[in-house]
């Protein structure tokens, strides 16, 4: 069956469906010979919706056949929101799929589900399932395209289940879903392969480290490091996730304690400590090696693993990570899933890797001091990914992922099939050759250059190629900078699409 979409008013879908049936039957007369009228049968009476004998499925009309029915039930998945059904006709549109509004299935919006969450919920507001979405400090943040609460109450009683039988939650129209991130909505049931399917509630997921990121539902292919046990509680790995200094942390979906030798900090760095915890990050001098799972919602299974590695010593530290995003067709083959990294300067309030004093970032554009960026680097692998330094630009010198207005690219690794987007234009900038490229899908600015010939080791002129998208990129179709933003901070990765390998980042030094 299909949906008449209107750009004004509305439309009468019956009467439309009727005169393209009359025009179906009409061609068939004068086209056919005689008794072989070329009109198919229906597969479902559902797409009769007034009873007339004649339906509409696959955008042409249908005679309802009795001999030839199908059980409705079999026509489309089941629509997770009523309100994707605006005509009340019974279907929805749902996912670029028709799909059946089922009673005490599929989500009546309003006072429902709705007003349980504000009964469990002071406020009315769903609980945050991370701290860091709050970017502001106003006990308010942002998951999930909707305002959440900060506070202490699990962000599990939220998920309103909708009431069923366990037998319907096992009826097969209903398989089981491969991944949590497809129930976008915390119902209880996700959207994947173009059908509904239920969400296995034994899984966990793991705090998303700030807004606009997706969780990292994974679990570790090995047993996450632990830096043991003090006075009861696990020790932090690492310092980063105590952004308050209060001697507390919140690693692997638990509490633990900052302890004196045990706990890594950027002046203590604690080497070969493999760890598989999306988001965690490595402090060390100036550095923070960060395990960023950003776009693994873009994977159809939760069998991805990605971990981090800080080895070397003392002046002479060694970054590390591996992966592995699994086959081409097992994700979203154009999407980027991960882009670990090493970073200097300012991320967000929580990504800080130095002090301004110490590290020159986040710096006003206009008042850049000459940053070169020296580069090397090994990997192993069969993979379809870039090398890419980076940074991003901000309405603000207090960068963080809602200012965030401008990204620059430089990709010293190119993949074999992938580019950045569209091509504008060559150039030759810090001694090399480049392809520049934008992107108008993303939700802000964007230049990226793709070397010519890729080299795993070098040095980077980065005011050129700042100075270069700020004052000549305009002309070629790149998206203005603006003239009074803030470079928060110069990172280096890898965005994977898909395969697996490892990564070695054997010098990353950023000179001003």
């Amino acid at each position: 069956m299909s949906k008449i979409k209107c750009e004004a008013g509305t439309c009468n879908r019956v009467l439309v469906k009727r005169l393209a049936a009359g025009a179906a039957l009409l061609i068939g007369l004068l086209s056919a010979p005689l008794g072989a009228q070329q009109i198919s049968a229906c597969s479902s009476t559902a797409s009769d919706a007034d009873g007339d004998g004649w339906g509409w499925e696959n955008n042409r009309s249908c005679r309802i056949e009795v001999a030839t029915i199908q059980s409705p039930v079999t026509t489309g998945g089941i629509c997770k929101g009523s309100n994707a059904d605006p005509d009340g006709d019974g279907w929805g549109w749902e996912n670029n799929n028709s799909c059946r509004v089922a009673a005490g299935i599929t989500e009546t919006l309003g006072a429902s589900k709705k007003q349980a969450a504000a009964d469990i919920l002071a406020g009315g507001y769903p609980v945050c399932k991370s701290a860091f979405s709050d970017q502001d400090g106003d006990g308010f943040g942002w998951e999930n395209d909707q305002s959440c609460r900060v506070g202490a109450v699990s962000a599990e009683k939220v998920i309103i289940i909708p009431q069923q039988s366990t037998s319907a939650r096992q009826d097969p129209q209903f398989p089981a879903c491969a991944s949590q991130l497809s129930d976008t909505d915390g119902d209880g049931y996700g959207w994947e392969n173009g059908a509904s399917c239920v969400v296995i509630t034994s899984k966990s997921t793991a705090p998303a480290p700030s807004a606009n990121t997706n969780l990292g539902a994974a679990p570790p292919p090995v047993a996450a490091a632990t830096a043991g046990q003090l006075n009861g509680h696990p020790v932090c790995i690492t310092d980063s996730s105590d952004t308050g200094n209060t001697g507390f942390g919140y690693e692997n979906n638990r509490t633990c304690v900052i302890a004196n030798s045990l706990t890594a900090t950027p002046d203590n760095p604690l080497l070969n400590q493999r760890s598989c915890i999306p988001w965690l990050e490595i402090g060390y001098g100036n550095y923070r090696l960060q395990n960023n799972t950003w776009n693994d919602g873009a994977v159809y299974s939760d069998n991805w693993s990605q971990c981090i590695e800080l080895q070397g010593s003392a002046g002479n530290y060694v970054a590390k990570w591996d992966y592995n995003w699994l086959g081409r067709h097992q994700g979203d083959e154009y999407a980027v899933k991960s882009y670990p990294q090493v970073y200097y300067g300012r991320k967000t309030r929580y990504n800080v890797s130095g002090s301004v004093a110490e590290t020159g970032l986040p710096v006003n554009i206009n008042n850049m001091p000459q940053f070169m960026v020296d580069y090397d680097y090994a990997e192993t692998g069969i993979v379809e990914r870039n090398v890419a330094l980076e940074s991003f630009f901000h309405t603000s010198c207090d960068a963080e992922e809602y200012n965030k207005q401008f990204e620059m690219m430089i990709w010293v690794g190119v993949p074999s099939i992938r580019t950045p987007g569209v091509q504008l234009t060559s150039v030759s900038l810090s001694g090399e050759e480049w392809d520049v490229y934008t992107n108008p899908t993303l939700g802000w600015a964007y230049v990226a250059f793709v070397a010519k010939k890729p080299s795993n080791k070098g040095t980077l002129d980065w005011n050129a190629f700042v100075n270069w998208s700020r004052y000549e990129g305009p002309a070629y179709g790149v998206p203005a900078m603006g003239g009074n933003t803030c470079m928060g901070a110069i990172e280096i990765g890898s965005e994977t699409f898909w395969g697996s390998g490892t990564f070695t980042l054997n010098r990353f030094q950023v000179r001003h």
